[in-house]
C-alpha cells in the first residue's frame, strides 16, 4: 500500500456536514431523466408520451454511439417530452405509478466474456455513462482498451458524500464490480483511499485491487489528481475513473441483471432542511429529500459541491450520478458594510488578506454572492498555490483563450478536467470560470483531434 501526502491544495470548512444516518427517501410521484449532466451526448427519444415504460427500460439513445442508452429508473408512464433549442431533448418526465412494478432485466453476462460483449451488454443495460474518460473527461468513446481504471473511494471536496459510508456495506457486490472491470481493461485497477480512515477497513479487504492511500488538502480526493500520482498517462493512452457509489451499481447490475435505479444521496449545506443520507430513485425531484416539501426561501440547491457542481431548481430532478446536493443561501440582497476594508473574520478565503486563516477549525456560512466582478487575468500564483499537478493554470488559460491548441497539450490540458482547476476559480480574485475555459479548450482537442 502506498500513501501520497497532497502538499498544495485548499479545504473549503464550511458549515452542513451531512449526518452519518441513511433513511429511505419516500415514493417520488413523479420522475426525470435529464440530458444536461451528460456532456457532449445527441440524444434520440425512444417514447412518445403517454407511453407505458417499466424500469430499466430505455427512454432515449445517444446518436453519436447508438448502443449507449439511457434508462427509465421508475415503472409508470411518459407524462412529458421537454425539447430546448433546435429540438434539443432536455427531459423525459415519468409518472410513478410506485414501488413493485415491473422490471426490465439485462440479460446476463458471464464472468469469462470477451471484452467486447461486455462493453456492448453494459451500453444496452444505460451504466456506459457511469464511466468516465481521461482525458477530455467524458463517457467513453471508441473501442480503445484503457491502460488503467481508477475507482474513487474517497472524496475530498467540501460537505461531499463519504463514499465509504454511502456503500461500504455492499462488500460482495463491490467485489463483483471489480471483477467486472477486471474485464475491461489489461492494466491494473486502482482504488483511491483516504489515508488513515478507520472506517474503510471493508474496502482496503477487497481483491484485485492496488489501493493507494491519499493524504492532505482537496484536491486530494480527485480522480486526476491520483491518476497524477499513481500511473500518469503517456501519450495516447486513455484510462476510466469508476466512483466508489457506480461500482457498487455495477456489481448489483452483474450480480442480479437488474437495474440499479437507486443511487444515496447525501443532503448537505448550511441551509439544508435536513442533514443526512438518503436512498432515494435518480431522477426523483429534490423535494423528495425534504420529506416530499419544495426546498423554500432565497437558497440555492445544488447537484454537487459547491466547487463544481450545478445549480438546478428547488423542483430539479436527481441525476444519474447524483451523490451530494448542496443547498446553500442565496444572499439575494445582502450587503456588506465597508467590504474588504474591514478585517472580516467571519468570512472564509484561501487569501491572508481575509482573517480567517487565524481560525483554522473554525467552519463557515458561504452564500451564492460572487463578491467582485470579472477582471482581466493578473498571475499572482493563486491557481498555482491549489494545484498539485505537474502544469501551470494561468498559462494553460492563456493557450486555450488564444486558440493555440498545441501549446495547451503541452501545457498539460489533458490531465485535467473542470473538476481540477474549480478550487482555482474559488481562489481567483479576476473572478475568472477556469472550468469553463479547461472544457472550451477539451471541446476545441476533440473536435481537431
Amino acid at each position: 500500500m502506498t500513501t501520497h501526502k497532497i502538499k498544495r491544495g485548499f479545504d473549503l470548512r464550511l458549515a452542513g456536514a451531512p449526518a452519518e444516518t441513511l433513511v429511505d427517501a419516500p415514493e417520488p410521484p413523479l420522475v426525470a431523466v435529464e440530458t444536461a449532466e451528460f456532456v457532449g451526448i445527441k440524444p434520440k427519444v425512444l417514447v412518445k408520451e403517454g407511453d407505458a415504460v417499466v424500469t430499466g427500460q430505455p427512454i432515449f439513445l445517444d446518436k453519436v454511439d447508438r448502443e449507449v442508452v439511457f434508462c427509465s429508473p421508475v415503472t409508470g408512464t411518459v407524462q412529458s417530452i421537454d425539447y430546448g433549442a433546435r429540438r434539443h431533448l432536455q427531459r423525459v418526465v415519468i409518472e410513478n405509478e410506485g414501488a413493485g412494478g415491473a422490471e426490465k432485466f439485462a440479460e446476463r453476462v458471464a464472468p469469462g466474456a470477451d471484452r467486447e460483449s461486455l462493453r456492448k451488454a453494459l451500453k444496452n443495460a444505460g451504466l456506459w455513462h457511469l464511466f468516465v474518460q481521461r482525458p477530455v473527461g467524458k463517457m467513453p468513446r471508441g473501442e480503445q482498451a484503457p491502460a488503467a481504471i481508477y475507482i474513487n473511494g474517497m472524496d475530498s471536496a467540501p460537505l461531499a458524500a463519504d463514499p465509504a459510508f454511502a456503500c461500504g456495506r455492499d462488500k460482495a457486490r463491490l467485489q463483483r464490480g471489480i471483477a467486472l472491470l477486471r474485464q475491461l481493461t489489461d492494466g491494473k485497477v486502482y482504488l483511491a483511499l483516504r489515508a488513515a480512515g478507520a472506517h474503510q477497513s471493508d474496502l482496503r479487504d477487497l481483491d484485485g485491487v492496488e489501493i493507494h492511500d491519499f493524504h492532505g488538502p482537496h484536491p486530494a480526493g480527485l480522480a486526476g489528481t491520483h491518476i497524477s500520482c499513481v500511473q500518469p498517462l503517456k501519450t495516447g493512452e486513455i484510462a476510466y475513473t469508476v466512483r466508489l457509489q457506480d461500482l457498487a451499481r455495477l456489481g448489483e447490475w452483474a450480480e442480479t441483471g437488474r437495474y440499479p435505479a437507486h443511487i444515496v444521496v447525501a443532503l448537505a449545506g448550511s441551509a439544508a432542511p435536513s442533514r443526512q443520507y438518503h436512498r432515494v430513485r435518480h431522477g426523483a425531484m429534490v423535494s423528495v429529500l425534504n420529506g416530499g416539501a419544495a426546498i423554500g426561501g432565497d437558497v440555492r440547491v445544488i447537484d454537487g459541491t459547491v466547487l463544481d457542481g450545478r445549480a438546478i431548481d428547488a423542483d430539479g430532478a436527481l441525476g444519474l450520478r447524483t451523490t451530494t446536493v448542496t443547498v446553500i443561501p442565496e444572499g439575494t440582497d445582502e450587503r456588506d458594510l465597508f467590504g474588504w476594508a474591514l478585517p472580516q473574520l467571519g468570512k472564509l478565503s484561501f487569501h491572508r488578506s481575509v482573517f480567517s486563516w487565524l481560525l483554522p477549525k473554525k467552519e463557515y456560512t458561504v452564500d451564492a454572492r460572487l463578491n467582485g466582478g470579472l477582471r482581466p487575468i493578473v498571475n499572482i500564483g493563486a491557481w498555482e498555490s491549489v494545484t498539485p499537478l505537474d502544469i501551470y493554470p494561468s498559462y494553460l488559460v492563456r493557450a486555450i483563450q488564444a486558440n493555440d491548441l498545441e501549446e495547451a497539450i503541452k501545457l498539460g490540458l489533458l490531465e485535467v478536467t473542470e473538476e481540477d482547476v474549480a478550487l482555482c476559480t474559488f481562489v481567483d480574485p479576476c473572478k475568472i470560470d477556469v472550468g469553463e475555459v479547461i472544457r472550451s479548450g477539451l471541446d476545441m482537442y476533440e473536435k481537431e483531434g
